[in-house]
């Protein structure tokens, strides 16, 4: 019998699986959130996500040999390292950060969907909440506030607002035990009112003030109708009844209680507000950006009585169309110095510097405007104390650019509020009639967009925002899963991408080999002078073939040995290590085992007409398989600096491929070795000399294990390491499952995947100084502990 749609569609179950995290970046902020005296960038991703990320450099001597002297150079590199994501599960619609007195790391407040307003902690890289009370109903609602924030620069207090009508404002304190306590919230609502934008005020340790951008629209009752059907306001002195305004709410902390305090009309298109130091610090007041101007407002500022300056205009820009001020933000140098930086919708951006009095540091006698460069359109702009600047742009990769220089006044194009300020005087023209884009354009001076001349790249972080095309299928013709292809960004930053399932890495050297290798070996520098430097490097790379063995020694450059490393050439080496306290290297062959110290070799040979067809050795043990199942197992001794065999052990199956582990940090040896037979079992070995070579335990498999390693990985706990066995087999999956470090018990929930078409073969590397595991088979695999859970 057939069943009905609607039995169907009462089955169907859908799963929303994430491929891969959203790039775009709503917001950005600069500060020290999870250590001091880190420099750390705090970023809104779209769904709800936040991130910090922290500014790494690295110092890299470089040598460079001429024909008269040898020179050391030093090149600093610079990159972005993720220290933490946090899933909001929210709706992120603005962001603030605060620092209360007294303390050397910032919290950072959120406000959501969620009808609360959440203060987090990020200590130690772990989101903690300390607050998060509630104050207006679910949803990205007008009338709900959230939709701007708005901190004291003191860290006394903020205000959260609402588009419309709604502001509260909450006092942040300490308890008893130092620990941040935030009091109910005061409100400063104001019926009718729009907000555009909103900016704390630094105004020392005096009443906490923040500014707001925004316009009151008239009553209904303020309208009539015209004979065409149309409202029009009576409300005398405002064009089409709205005026927007920069007004002063203050909070008055011996009273409790939120006033407006002061208001000031601004230009028509006036969308954006940044707050200069005050104080000891500066002048205090609001820089506001909008189309074609850039002033500078406080409250009580007499002469002049409007400071306002035109930005530079590109040449072949229209000169009818506006240029709109889109961000701003405030940088703070040393001695109660500042800069403040602006970005147009085109990307220009701008350095703008406030010109004080010479005997009063607190008032502002002009603004300059001067181009700096041109950059992507971003969504934030942020200045680290290292002298960094990081875009998130709007669409396509965000960029971090390193400060070449900033002083550029006397060079670049530039224009003055004094200039400004004499044209309108002399055009005896009225203030709203004046300040228009025609009159912007015949006063601001013009430049040509030009390579970047101030600004140096240093870091790209990729973004696939927005993606306006996507094409999923196997185009590549010799890959096992499909790509995705996409089209992302917009203009001259569009481009098309591909993507593949995994991580991205980068391809650092290429050297053509002989043949096909059958396996790669790194040994290390175990040298007195290496010691000494606490330095682990390589000093042999040793490549096996069928039949004959690559020496390539490592050091400035890469290059081939020949019989002066005493190693042996004319076979394959199936396994290689270098010992400890400087007694040497092993190299183990099909014939026998080679101990090799300072130029000379010693070989052990293989019983009768035997041959060794697996191996695997440490920095003082080697385990070695013979035909028919035979183990023979090898311990360094410190005192003669000679590999003492034992008595082989036979294991009653052909051996397929075996792991001695490593010798972890204050111990000897290792105290396991896992061997895989041909019998599809595997099984965990003790090497502790009272029971050597005896079974520990064993688990048998769907298939014949083809490698097999024993891996340590540090716990979240801080106890004894987990030990993890890791297994390849021949049928292209591998199995990972635990082992218990004291008993050997391998446990009894393994978990397993399938790789690829070929057999898996499972290796030892590490990554950002953590242990991993390679699985190589028809596709590379890492697999390594979540850096979040461990």
């Amino acid at each position: 019998m057939e069943k009905s749609n609607r039995q169907i569609a009462s089955e169907l179950k859908l799963l929303d699986l994430t491929l891969k995290n959203a790039s775009a970046i709503q917001c950005s902020f600069m500060g020290e959130f999870t250590a001091v005296a880190s420099h750390e960038i705090l970023v809104a991703r779209p769904g709800g996500a936040l991130e910090v990320y922290k500014i790494e450099t690295s110092e890299e001597e470089q040598k460079e040999e001429n024909e008269e002297e040898e020179e050391e150079e030093e090149e600093r590199r610079i990159w972005l390292k993720m220290l933490m994501r946090v899933e909001t599960r929210s709706i992120i619609r603005s962001i603030e950060i605060v620092r209360l007195g007294g303390e050397k790391r910032d919290l950072v407040i959120v406000g959501s969907d969620s009808g609360n307003v959440s203060v987090l902690d990020l200590q130690g890289a772990q989101a903690n909440i300390l607050h998060c009370p509630a104050f207006g109903k679910t949803g990205c609602r007008r009338g709900t506030p959230g939709q701007y924030l708005a901190k004291d620069p003191r860290g006394r207090a903020f205000m959260i607002s609402a588009i419309e009508k709604r502001k509260l404002v909450y006092v942040l304190n300490r308890d008893s035990l130092g620990r941040p306590t935030i009091a109910s919230p005061l409100e400063a609502h104001r019926s009718r009112t729009i907000v555009i934008d909103t900016v704390g005020v630094d105004n020392g340790y005096d009443n906490p003030i923040f500014a707001s951008l925004e316009y009151q629209y008239p009553d209904e009752d303020d309208y009539i109708m015209d004979g065409g059907g149309m409202g029009v306001s009576v409300v005398p002195g405002h064009e089409n009844g709205l005026q927007k305004e920069v007004a002063y709410y203050e909070l008055d902390l011996g009273l409790n209680h939120v006033s407006r305090r002061w208001a000031k009309a601004v230009h028509s298109s006036a969308c954006c507000l940044a707050s200069l130091h005050g104080g000891a610090d500066g002048p205090s007041g609001v820089l506001v950006g909008g189309e074609d101007w850039i002033e500078y407002l406080h409250e009580g500022l007499v002469m002049p009585e409007k400071i306002i300056c035109a930005i530079p205009r590109r040449k072949l820009h229209p000169a009818g169309k506006g240029i709109l001020i889109t961000k701003m933000t405030v940088h703070k140098q040393k001695k109660s110095k500042f800069f403040a930086l602006a970005q147009s919708e085109l990307g220009d951006l701008y350095k703008v510097s406030i010109r004080l009095h010479p005997d009063d540091k607190t008032k502002v006698l002009g603004i300059t405007v001067s181009v700096l460069d041109t950059l992507p359109v971003a969504n934030s702009l942020n200045v680290s104390k290292l002298g960094m600047l990081f875009v998130p742009a709007e669409f396509g990769d965000h960029i971090l650019y390193q400060f070449e220089r900033i002083d550029v006044e006397g060079e670049a194009p530039t224009c003055t509020s004094d200039e400004t300020w004499s044209a309108y005087m002399d055009s005896g023209m009225k203030e709203k009639d004046y300040f228009t884009t025609a009159n912007a354009s015949k006063l601001a001076c013009t430049f040509t967009p030009s390579m970047l001349k101030n600004l140096r790249m240093v870091y790209t972080m990729e973004s696939l925002a927005p993606v306006t095309g996507v094409l999923v299928g196997e185009l590549a013709g010799n890959e096992v899963s499909p790509q995705i292809y996409t089209l992302t960004g917009r203009g001259p930053r569009s481009s098309l991408q591909t993507l593949r399932h995994g991580v991205a890495v980068t391809e650092l050297a290429v050297s053509e080999l002989p043949g096909v290798p059958g396996a790669v070996y790194t040994i290390k520098d175990n040298s007195q002078e290496a010691l000494d430097r606490k330095r682990e490097v390589d000093k042999y790379i040793v490549v096996s073939f069928a039949d004959a063995t690559l020496v390539l020694s490592v050091g400035d450059t890469v290059e081939e040995v020949g019989r002066e490393s005493a190693f042996l050439t004319q076979a394959p080496t199936l396994a290689c290590a270098a010992l400890a306290n400087g007694c040497g290297v092993v190299q183990v062959h099909p014939a026998g085992v080679r101990l090799i110290s300072q130029g000379k070799a010693k070989q052990w040979d293989c019983p009768g007409l035997k041959r060794i067809e697996c191996a695997s050795a440490n920095e003082s043990q080697v385990i070695v398989a013979l035909a028919g199942g035979a183990l023979i197992y090898f311990e360094l001794d410190p005192v003669s600096g000679v590999l003492i065999d034992k008595p082989p052990i036979d294991m009653g199956a052909d051996v397929s491929c075996l792991d001695v582990g490593i010798v972890q940090s204050g111990r000897s040896r290792s105290m396991f070795a896992a061997v895989g037979f041909r019998d599809q079992t595997v099984r965990i070995l003790s090497l502790e000399p009272a029971k050597l070579l005896a079974q520990r335990s064993s688990t048998a498999l769907r298939a014949r294990p083809y490698s097999v390693i024993l891996q340590y990985m540090p716990t979240t706990s801080g106890t004894m390491d987990d030990v993890v066995l890791s297994i390849g087999l021949d049928d292209g999956s591998s199995v990972r499952t635990g082992v218990d470090p004291v008993t050997g018990s391998i446990s009894t929930s393994p978990t397993g995947r399938f790789l690829g078409a070929r057999p898996v073969s499972v290796s030892r590397i590490s990554i950002d100084s953590s242990a991993a595991t390679l699985l190589l088979s028809s596709r590379p695999w890492i697999s390594r502990p979540d850096p979040k859970s461990g």
